[in-house]
C-alpha cells in the first residue's frame, strides 16, 4: 500500500498560482504589454531535495503518469531513434495512427553520421523535449549521443517496438515525466507555464502520488519539495527537519544533572581563589609586623 502524500493540495494550489503569477508579471514586464500570453512555456519542475546522497546509482529512470500531457502538444516534442530498417514503417504507424508529439524519427545511421561532433549532438539534445528508442538500439546510444545527454537528463526512454501495441506506447511515453536519481537534489518536470493553474496543480498532484516510491528511502528519505520554474526561486511545498534536527524555535534546555554539576565547579574555583589570595596575604603582613618592631 503506497504512503500518503505529506503535501496538501492547498498548498500545492498555492504555490501554482503564486508562480504562474510571478511568471505572467514577469513577461509581461519583458514584452511591455499586461496581457501577455505565455507563449515560451517555460518548463514548471518539482525539486526533491534528499537528507543524504544515495548510496547507490540508479540509471533507470522512474516513469510517472501525469493527468495533462507535456509533449503530446508540444512544439518542440519528441524524437524517436529507431533502426535503420523500420525508419518508412514507424513514419507510416506514425500518419496511420494520427500519433502526434513525434516530431522526428531519427535512425542509428544517421545518428552515427550526421551527430559526430559535440557542438552537433547538443543542438540536437536542445532541439527536442524528450527522446524515445526502439529497445534493440539502446545499448548503441550512450555512445553516439555522448555526455551532454546525460547530464542534461536527455535520457532515451525505451519502447518495444517489437510487439504490443505501438501506438499505446508511444501516448503512454508521452504523457509521462521522467525521474532521475543522479544525487541529492532532483528535478522533475511536471508542466510549463502555457498550462492553466488547474492543470499544473492535477499534474503536481499526480506526481507527488508516485515522487515518494521513486526515490531511494521513500518518503522518509525526502527532507524538502519545492515548486519552480526555469526563471523563478523555488516556493515551498515540504519540509522535513533532518534526522536529529531541533527547531530553531525551540531552544533546548540544559539538562539538571549537568546544571548542578556546572554550579559546584564554579564554587569550587571561587573557593580555591579565595584559598590562594588569602596565602598571599599572610607573608605581607608578617614583613609589616617585622619592620614595626
Amino acid at each position: 500500500m503506497a504512503a500518503p502524500v505529506p503535501v496538501a493540495a492547498e498548498q500545492v494550489a498555492k504555490a501554482t498560482r503564486a508562480l504562474l503569477a510571478h511568471e505572467k508579471r514577469r513577461e509581461a514586464a519583458a514584452r511591455g504589454d499586461k496581457d501577455a500570453l505565455f507563449q515560451s512555456g517555460l518548463p514548471i519542475f518539482i525539486t526533491i531535495g534528499l537528507k543524504t546522497v544515495p548510496q547507490r546509482k540508479i540509471r533507470k529512470a522512474h516513469k510517472i503518469a501525469l493527468r495533462h500531457p507535456l509533449y503530446a502538444e508540444s512544439e518542440s516534442g519528441a524524437c524517436l531513434i529507431v533502426k535503420d530498417t523500420v525508419k518508412q514503417d514507424t513514419k507510416a504507424l506514425l500518419e496511420k495512427h494520427g500519433i502526434s508529439g513525434i516530431s522526428k524519427v531519427l535512425t542509428v545511421e544517421k545518428l552515427r553520421k550526421n551527430y559526430r561532433e559535440y557542438e552537433a549532438k547538443r543542438q540536437l539534445s536542445a532541439a527536442y523535449d524528450l527522446f524515445l528508442a526502439d529497445n534493440r538500439v539502446l545499448p548503441l546510444l550512450p555512445k553516439l549521443l555522448g555526455k551532454h545527454f546525460f547530464v542534461k537528463k536527455k535520457h532515451p526512454v525505451p519502447v518495444e517496438m517489437r510487439k504490443g501495441d505501438l501506438k499505446r506506447q508511444l501516448e503512454s511515453a508521452l504523457r509521462c515525466t521522467y525521474l532521475h536519481v543522479s544525487g541529492q537534489s532532483i528535478a522533475v518536470k511536471v508542466g510549463h507555464t502555457a498550462m492553466s493553474e488547474g492543470e499544473v496543480c492535477e499534474n503536481v498532484l499526480a506526481a507527488l502520488g508516485d515522487i515518494g516510491g521513486a526515490v531511494p528511502g521513500k518518503w522518509p528519505a525526502i527532507q524538502t519539495l519545492h515548486l519552480k520554474s526555469a526563471e523563478s526561486a523555488a516556493l515551498p511545498l515540504y519540509n522535513s527537519l533532518p534526522d536529529g534536527a531541533v527547531a530553531a524555535d525551540k531552544p533546548t534546555e540544559p539538562k539538571p544533572g549537568r546544571e548542578a554539576e556546572a554550579k559546584a565547579s564554579a564554587a569550587g574555583k571561587g573557593k580555591r581563589a579565595r584559598e590562594a589570595s588569602t596565602r598571599g596575604a599572610q607573608p605581607a603582613a608578617k614583613k609589616r609586623s617585622s619592620k614595626a618592631t
